[in-house]
């Protein structure tokens, strides 16, 4: 077959090169994996997943529409970006049909291209209109701000299309976040997957409001991102539909340094802090430095953590470089390679062609680089090759090209430390691709004998520092750091930043969040007293990007444990999904369970409300029906609880036989509780009359008399 034309049917034929340069053909295709991938430089998780499913559909020699049923209905956390064309019927009136349809293409084209680049998916196209949605069917854990960098985008690529056209050509974008049901829908002749909610609406209307050129977005957008973007308060609008005004923002651009903006005060650590503090003093006195890996769950604090060895190094007049791995949007030099070169070179906000070529011939007029390394550089930094160095480089096999970059990149550290001590920072290298590892393998082994210190982050679940590369660094020091969740008193510290503590509130939030100082963080920002049992949408967007990784039966695993509750037994897992043979080790390896004895628990209750939140109500009450039925001949008291969860007509005689059972064993307020909670469920006369005549009874043996009398 032919792989570069199969690609581009799939709308990613900037592959095309690098699986050529792997050798990937058409016998080798159907066999690729995830990792397989991961290591040849696809990092977007959507892109991945597009991938395997398209392959999956060649191996199985069916049509994709055979093979590739819609995902099924949820309850998702999403962002929802609709953009048009400002005065488009003016515009179609004086260009004319044919026109109009180039230019509609060219503006879908566009568009498209941008939302998909950031994660997203477009849900339709209506008249001149995109629909995208960010969060469904795979969701990432900053959908609403990877929603305003597409606008942003959007907004710049008109400025192209208006030259091409000879028009003055703007988009006008509205954005709102919130809960929907994802699913497929239509009829049995048509059916599609859609998002469906007060906040698809939402956007549509905020679309409508906006100028040309402008970008509105609703107060949970704002909240989302308030740290990450500069927006202007647009005070509340009427809007159609909703009864009252709603607050709305306009969005004026991104922060010049999202990673410096605050949280909250940082606090604990102070055992890491401790260590990096006589890292960098010990680097001070031998010139010598070491690699660290600080490695955690989602939200636990690594950025921050960051931050804070940033600082404690420029106090000890380090020179800080910072590069990030991103799963998404990566535009030209914007690599974490390329841009810790450009960090390396002085190039503040990247340079022009001009700056980066001045800046390559200096650092080969400083001995940093060798002059046959030059070739390397100029890849490195965008610059096109002349022409004796083109005929080079064009000769060179794949692998000598990437060892000559992997050099000139240790030479670079070198040469700025000869200069002045460097932290180099890279975080998040659980996106990873095997290049990049290969690049950091390089600056680790390079810190070693010069004055710096190579600092990494990553999350445990996608750990890419394996055995093999770490060998590879041939004795050069790394120290590992596993962050755990704050403490009590720490936690107490942090929700101090924000509000009054020693509330009831607050203790639950903090009680909740189990150290975890994003999920306190969002728990706080989001949770008003009263509704704390909601799970804020930041916190199930994060949730649903761990979980939309899996394989769908270990999805489908995940969401019926949650049914059952934080923690669960493997017996009832598996009657749940009826597989006798299933088995949690995809969950554990993802760090998104753990064994518990013989059972399993939720690595995180957030986690385990997460996943339970995103299930539609008629799945939920389908799995406590199921769940209810295990329970019928193991425990009475589960078992009237998920008949309960399941709004099932037989829950309060449930309750009533559970209360009688804790009754016998003496345990007289469990069985008070059951009959109370059968109480407010009974409609049924007779349920109610045994209910309230058990409930005088067990009043009598607690020897509560008066009470007793007044039940009865």
């Amino acid at each position: 077959m032919d792989v570069r034309a199969w690609l581009q049917e799939l709308g990613l034929e900037t592959y095309a090169e690098v699986f050529a340069d792997n050798d990937i053909d058409g016998a080798t295709l159907p066999a690729l994996t995830a990792e397989d991938l991961k290591d040849i430089g696809v990092a977007s998780v959507g892109h991945r997943r597009k991938l395997l499913e398209a392959i999956a559909v060649l191996a199985s020699g069916e049509t994709e529409a055979e093979t590739a049923p819609a995902p099924s209905g949820e309850q998702r956390q999403v962002t929802v970006l609709f953009a048009d064309l400002a005065g488009f019927t003016r515009l179609s009136d004086e260009l004319g049909a044919e026109p109009t349809h180039a230019l509609l293409n060219r503006y879908f084209e566009t568009v498209d291209a941008i939302v998909e680049g950031y994660g997203g998916s477009i849900d339709k196209h209506m008249g001149d209109n995109v629909m995208a949605v960010f969060g469904a069917p795979v969701a990432h854990s900053d959908d609403p701000e990877r929603a305003l960098r597409a606008a942003l985008d959007i907004h710049r690529a008109m400025a192209e299309l208006s030259e091409e056209f000879g028009r003055d050509l703007r988009a006008h974008i509205g954005i709102a976040s919130g809960q929907v049901v994802a699913s497929g829908t239509g009829s049995d002749a048509h059916r599609e997957y859609t998002v469906t909610g007060s906040s698809v609406n939402l956007a549509s209307r905020l679309q409508d409001k906006a100028k040309g050129g402008e970008t509105l977005i609703s107060q949970a957008v704002q909240r989302a991102v308030t740290d990450a973007v500069e927006s202007a308060p647009m005070g509340a609008i009427e809007v159609k539909g909703f009864a009252e005004p709603v607050p709305v923002w306009r969005l004026e651009g991104l922060r010049g340094d999202v990673a410096a903006a605050r949280h909250g005060p940082f606090v604990g650590r102070r055992a890491e802090r401790r260590q990096f503090g006589a890292l960098i003093e010990a680097c001070l006195e031998t010139g010598n430095g070491q690699t660290i890996l600080a490695r955690g769950e989602a939200g636990i604090g690594k950025t921050r953590l960051v931050e804070e060895f940033a600082a404690l190094a420029a106090a000890s007049g380090f020179a800080c470089h910072k590069g990030l791995v991103l799963d998404f949007g990566v535009g030209k030099g914007q690599d974490a390679v390329r841009a810790l070169v450009r960090s390396l070179l002085g190039l503040a906000g990247g340079g022009n062609k001009a700056a980066r070529a001045a800046a390559a011939d200096r650092a080969v007029a400083a001995g940093w680089l060798e002059a046959d390394a030059r070739v390397f550089l100029n890849d490195l930094l965008d610059l096109p090759q002349p022409l004796e160095l083109r005929t080079l480089y064009d000769a060179m096999d794949n692998a000598t090209r990437n060892g000559g970059k992997q050099a000139a990149v240790a030479d670079l550290v070198r040469g700025a430390s000869a200069a002045q001590p460097i932290l180099v920072a890279v975080e998040d290298i659980h996106w990873a691709d095997a290049l990049t590892l290969a690049h950091l393998a390089g600056i680790a082994s390079a810190v070693a004998d010069c004055p710096a210190v190579l600092v990494m982050t990553s999350r445990v679940e996608g750990d890419p520092l394996d055995r093999a590369w770490r060998a590879s660094l041939r004795g050069s020091p790394l120290t590992t750091m596993d962050l755990q969740p704050l403490r009590a008193a720490e936690a107490e510290e942090l929700a101090g930043g924000f509000v009054e503590t020693g509330s009831t509130f607050v203790r639950d939030c903090i009680a909740r969040a189990e150290g975890n100082p994003l999920f306190l963080e969002q728990l706080l920002r989001n949770a008003e007293e009263g509704a704390l049992t909601e799970v804020p949408g930041s916190i199930q967007s994060l949730v649903l990007a761990r979980m939309d990784r899996l394989e769908p039966r270990d999805k489908q695993a995940l969401q019926a444990a949650s049914v059952i509750g934080q923690r669960f037994a493997p017996d009832t897992l598996r009657a749940l999904l009826e597989d006798a043979a299933y088995d949690c080790t995809a969950l554990v390896a993802q760090y998104l369970v753990r064994p518990e004895g013989s059972d399993y628990l939720f690595a995180h209750a957030l986690i385990q409300e997460g996943v339970y939140s995103s299930l539609l109500q008629a799945r939920k009450r389908e799995l406590h029906r199921r769940a209810a039925d295990w329970f019928a001949d193991h425990d009475p008291a589960l078992y009237a609880e998920h008949l309960d969860r399941a709004e099932d007509p037989g829950a309060p005689g449930a309750y009533l036989a559970a209360a009688r059972g804790q009754a016998a064993a003496y345990h007289y307020e469990r069985a008070l509780a059951a009959v109370e909670r059968g109480l407010v469920l009974a409609k049924d006369a007779s349920d109610r009359c045994a209910l309230t005549c058990f409930h005088g009874e067990l009043l009598h043996d607690r020897g509560d008399i008066s009470a007793s009398m007044e039940a009865y």
